[in-house]
């Protein structure tokens, strides 16, 4: 009799595993459901759509339900809610939610990739017409549309992390003025604050207001339009996006007794199996092991979630392979600068006890050869353990040639190099592309003495 396999959540973890699961097991019935109207969306890419630099929001639809049913042969039922999992009976219950009926489902395997939510904060007045989050393409549907026709002149951000500061270059690539509210005294605040400096000062010339250590206490309704009330000024805008962090979607999963762990998320093995041996996880509500931290942790990213649920999809089916673990390589464009970094931040390696003395150096070296037409700096922060010279992380940021850099970084940290190691890594070299001694070099010398 054929296995029934199923998967909670159609996005990047749970079609890499349903595709992964119809490849290797054809006969199996399978059925993804999806809570939302779409799957596999290049959630990534909302602000470069809404900016209008990607012109059609069909572009970051990677599949449909029909090519999913039609060309692999994966059921994917969108608009279906899973209310209940039911580990004892082997079973969920699903709530079709455009006919409004209930039904079981068994599962032989089960798969929860429900992903995370945007975070909004109890501020009054955050239910107001005109205030948003980003998380979803429904999401970046309702901003684009609501941003064009009412014809927004000012838009006030909330949270200066990855999201928001993507969001106000999609804004003022529009030529709409923006106010940027962080509660934090630095934007980014992933980032060491000693680094990340010089792209305040930048976001600061293309024209964006930015507020720190500014805590938002209302949002009111205005002839004028919308009032944000800070805990330094007052903002009058047209329109407010709240981008303040996401938390796992792990409810579903804490009720029927699956493990979570500190950070909410669900809490897998390397096997992506959670206390249940038939029900796995993936994607972003589920922890991943740290690899210099030794420990699980909750960092969401689109790569360990379309990884995990690959591994996830192999297990179901009934392999035995492994996944890794993740280090938190993270990049993202910030008008004319990459930021980038991987492993530990500085304040991350001083505060975890494994790690007895930390050394933490910044160096600003050139793209190419000083000679060659167009080398840009690059600033590079390597955070080293002192007595082994194991690399534990590492941030970057220029105007190019930054993630790939950073990429090797991240790689010499999985490996477990030292800054030595580094230093001596054979590295391309032309002009037109590097200098003899690579950035890269450069910054891993300087830590090894």
């Amino acid at each position: 009799m054929p296995k029934n396999f199923v998967i909670i959540g159609g996005n990047g973890a749970g079609m890499s595993a349903a595709s992964k699961i119809r490849r290797l097991s054809p006969e199996a019935n399978l059925v993804v459901f999806e809570k939302g109207e779409h799957i596999s969306v290049a959630a990534c890419g909302l602000p470069y759509w809404i900016a209008g630099v990607v012109t059609d929001d069909q572009k970051l639809q990677v599949m449909t339900p029909q090519i999913a049913r039609e060309k692999r042969g994966i059921d994917v039922r969108i608009l279906h809610e899973v209310t209940q999992i039911d580990p004892q009976n082997n079973r969920i219950t699903v709530r079709n939610l455009e006919k409004d009926v209930t039904f079981a489902e068994p599962y032989d395997a089960l798969l929860i990739a429900t992903g995370a939510r945007a975070i909004v904060p109890p501020i009054p007045g955050i239910k107001n017409e005109g205030v948003f989050t980003l998380r979803s393409l429904a999401d970046g549907q309702r901003i684009h549309d609501y941003s064009h026709t009412n014809r927004i002149q000012h838009v006030t951000i909330i949270g200066a992390g990855y999201i928001g500061l993507e969001m106000a270059e999609a804004f003022r690539y529009r030529n709409i003025e923006v106010s940027l509210v962080e509660m934090a005294d630095q934007i980014v605040p992933a980032f060491d604050k000693d680094i990340i400096e010089q792209v305040k000062e930048h976001i600061i010339n293309k024209g964006v207001e930015l507020n720190l250590e500014a805590r938002v206490s209302s949002i009111e309704k205005t002839d004028a339009g919308l009032l944000v009330k800070t805990s330094i000024k007052d903002i009058q805008t047209d329109m407010v996006l709240v981008s303040t962090g996401v938390r796992p979607n792990s409810e579903l999963a804490s009720h029927a007794g699956i493990t979570l762990g500190k950070s909410g998320g669900i809490t897998v093995n390397s096997f992506m199996q959670t206390n249940f041996q038939n029900i796995y996880s993936a994607g972003d509500c589920a922890e991943h092991h740290h690899l210099v931290l030794n420990q699980n942790v909750w960092i969401p990213l689109a790569p360990s979630a379309n990884k995990g649920g690959r591994i996830a999809g192999e297990n179901m089916a009934g392999q035995k392979n492994q996944f890794p673990g993740i280090i938190g390589t993270a990049v993202a464009k910030v008008f004319d600068y990459i930021i980038a970094q991987t492993g530990l931040t500085e304040k991350q390696a001083k505060a975890t006890a494994a790690y007895a003395e930390i050394e933490a150096i910044i160096v600003t070296a050139g793209s190419r050869s000083h000679y060659y037409p167009g080398s840009t700096p690059i600033t590079i922060k390597l955070v080293v353990e002192k007595s082994s010279k194991r690399l534990l992380g590492a941030q970057m940021i220029g105007t190019s040639d930054v993630a790939k850099r950073l990429d090797v970084f991240a790689t010499a940290i999985t490996a477990k190099m030292t800054v030595g190691d580094i230093g001596m890594l054979d590295l391309s070299y032309a002009p037109p592309v590097a200098p003899v001694y690579d950035p890269i070099h450069v910054t891993a010398n300087v830590a090894n003495k």
